[in-house]
């Protein structure tokens, strides 16, 4: 197995407030038709540019999200506010998961969660009397460009072997990763990446320390009385380099590119935004629930039933993982909308499949079970959910980096870095702080992070003494996650099970690969962490170790730590694309979900295996893909007509 070491500074923070901002132009209620050519169902990675793509191509287009527009929340603007958005309740969804069914286990994890109160919760052992268990909080986004709004910018292209593998398994050559490449080319046409200023260490020479370090022991030769000769240069190198030989299986050190301009979050949101405001017939109707795809003939076994729209609830805050969530909240009653061309589901990997099995298409005896009609038996909606493994070597230092100086995170009057956020150039690092086939990836920051609890974000940055190098593996095995209905009712949690390493896929000892992979890397992460020694030139303080901690040394000491702690947030693969003779596959290479007519999905839930290594640029790419599929399609069904 290879090891890529790909260290980066990678800098999270948080704050809430509001700033001014240009609103996106959206229709009300009462204006929106009843008839569209397409009905797009979430505005996020993969819902998000197709709609913008088919309004583009002239057709008339409604994109439909749950949440609201996030115009003028500074924390979706300021890369460093990162964490924030997922602790903000006017853009969160608390969507609990169980790593393990064994609760006992999972309880192993200090991050399980109680509910001691309406979306009030106690994080660890000890839970006080009647506390409710919920499990390991997945935190999601509901809000105008979905996840991606709220993620943490981080731009790493997919590898070949993730599209080629589709080309494979279908026969569908346009899968090709070679012509894949065209559809990373236009997503780079919208979306602007790059990577934070290096020049920004300079202002703290034992952060820079911890990198060099690293670099170390990644194998790069660093100059001990000359560390920062090359520091500067090595990261300007970059992941996404299509011209690097052999790119996928190239070890190295590299700075992370960001989803940013000029220091800003750019990407779907304002993508969306700016195709509303050049005019394109695309109608965006936020804060509306999809409850139900609508099909005709569902009662005719002789007939192939066909999607012609959704119904939905109007208001804001509807799904109970919100924590603003009320019964009262759908006062504006419910509406359907009906869709002349097709019905195109981009819900996510949780509530895509969840929306197609409340709407009849899913395993025969799970909708029998909640007494759902069945439109179309598909058993294999809502499994072989994949997702990462991730860990953290956490130390502290008895001193603040002073990278950290004056930042706050709370959007306060002696929040200094927020105002050198707002007020200075993007010019050599001068906004500061808040600008922030590889199988296994290693990341530095100067924060505690430990995984998503409640309250991650907060704990993380507490203070400005611990750095953290954090381990990826980007090709996990296990594909034995699924997603279930809780009930019958839409704004219910669908039940999260992703059965971790030996609950899960065992096949050929893959639950024992996945965590060596990952004892390598916590290895690999206390050889940085010894090389920060080498370098007391930059004038580092010592540091102490608290996870995994000093008495964890062995591998199976290691590896049993892991399998307590580690955690993931790409969640993938519950409606696989795969071919006609494998009753698990729920959509053919062509987005379309099988035996029904007129309904696609597009988004991460597509994947027949999980890409690599940050999910986002994998799911734009399948988004401009389908938007080509989709409008190829219609132009055929045009000559024909003619």
């Amino acid at each position: 197995m290879r090891f890529t070491s790909l260290l980066s500074l990678f800098l999270v923070a948080s704050a809430a407030s509001l700033v001014a901002a240009s609103p996106t132009p959206q229709s009300n209620p009462g204006d929106v038709d009843s008839e569209y050519d397409y009905v797009i169902v979430g505005s996020g990675a993969g819902g998000g540019p197709l709609a913008c793509r088919l309004a583009m191509a002239g057709f008339k287009t409604l994109l439909i999200e749950a949440g609201g527009d996030a115009n003028g929340n500074v924390n979706v603007s300021v890369p460093g506010y990162q964490a924030v958005v997922t602790q903000d309740p006017k853009l969160r969804w608390d969507i609990f998961v169980n790593h393990y069914k064994d609760q006992n286990r999972a309880k192993r994890d200090p991050k399980y969660t109680y509910e001691v109160g309406p979306y009030q919760y106690h994080v660890g052992p000890n839970p006080p009397p009647g506390a409710k268990e919920k499990g390991i909080l997945y935190p999601r986004g509901s809000m105008l460009g979905g996840c991606v709004t709220h993620n943490a910018l981080i731009w790493i292209i997919p590898h070949a072997r993730d599209f080629d593998l589709i080309a494979t398994l279908t026969g569908d050559n346009s899968w090709i990763a070679n012509n894949m490449n065209k559809y990373l080319d236009r997503v780079l046409t919208w979306l602007p990446t790059e990577p934070t200023d290096p020049t920004i260490l300079l202002r703290d020479l034992p952060l820079a320390q911890h990198l060099v370090g690293g670099a170390s022991a990644a194998g790069v030769s660093v100059p001990l009385l000359t560390p920062l000769v090359n520091l500067g240069n090595l990261l300007l190198n970059s992941p996404n380099n299509r011209a690097l030989p052999n790119r996928d299986a190239y070890e190295g050190y590299f700075q992370v590119p960001l989803t940013m301009k000029g220091g800003t979050r750019m990407a779907v949101r304002e993508h969306i935004q700016r195709t509303v405001e050049a005019g394109f017939p695309l109608t965006v109707q936020t804060e509306t629930f999809v409850t139900k795809i609508l099909f005709s003939n569902a009662t005719d076994p002789s007939t192939k039933p066909r999607a012609t729209g959704v119904e939905f609830l109007k208001g804001a805050y509807l799904y109970k993982a919100s924590p603003f969530y009320h019964p009262s909240n759908a006062a504006a009653g419910r509406g359907t909308v009906r869709a002349k061309r097709e019905v195109i589901i981009s819900a996510g990997t949780f509530n895509t499949p969840q929306l197609l099995k409340l709407s009849g298409i899913g395993p025969r005896a799970e909708l029998q079970r909640f007494n759902i009609p069945v439109v179309k038996p598909l058993p294999g909606v809502g499994t072989n959910m994949m997702d990462r493994y991730e860990i953290s070597v956490n130390v502290k230092h008895p001193e603040d980096f002073n990278v950290l100086d004056g930042c706050h995170f709370d959007l306060k009057p002696h929040d200094k870095c927020l105002t050198q956020w707002l007020t200075k150039p993007d010019i050599l690092a001068a906004r500061g702080a808040y600008t922030p086939d590889i199988d296994l990836s290693i990341f530095g920051g100067p924060l505690n992070f430990q995984g998503y609890f409640p309250g991650w974000h907060d704990f993380a940055v507490r203070d400005h003494k611990h750095f953290s190098w954090y381990s990826l593996k980007a090709h996990t095995r296990n594909r034995a996650g699924t997603v279930e209905l809780r009930s019958a009712d839409p704004l219910d949690q669908p039940l999260i099970n992703f059965n971790y390493f030996d609950e899960g896929t065992r096949e050929g000892g893959a639950d024992e690969l996945d965590a060596r992979a990952l004892v390598q890397a916590i290895r690999q992460s206390r050889e940085a962490l010894k090389a920060y020694y080498k370098y007391p030139i930059l004038g580092g303080t010592p540091w102490t170790e608290e996870k995994p901690g000093p008495d964890v040394q062995t591998d199976e000491e290691i590896k049993q730590y892991i399998k307590d702690e580690a955690w993931g947030h790409h969640a993938a693969c519950t409606c696989p694309i795969g071919t006609d003779d494998n009753e698990m596959a729920v959509l053919d290479s062509e987005f379309r979900v099988r035996g029904v007519d007129g309904l696609r999905v597009v988004d991460a839930s597509i994947f027949p295996d999980i890409p690599g290594i940050f999910i986002q640029s994998a799911i734009f790419m399948i988004s401009e893909k389908a938007a080509d599929v989709i409008i190829q399609e219609a132009k055929n069904e045009t000559k024909r007509m003619f």
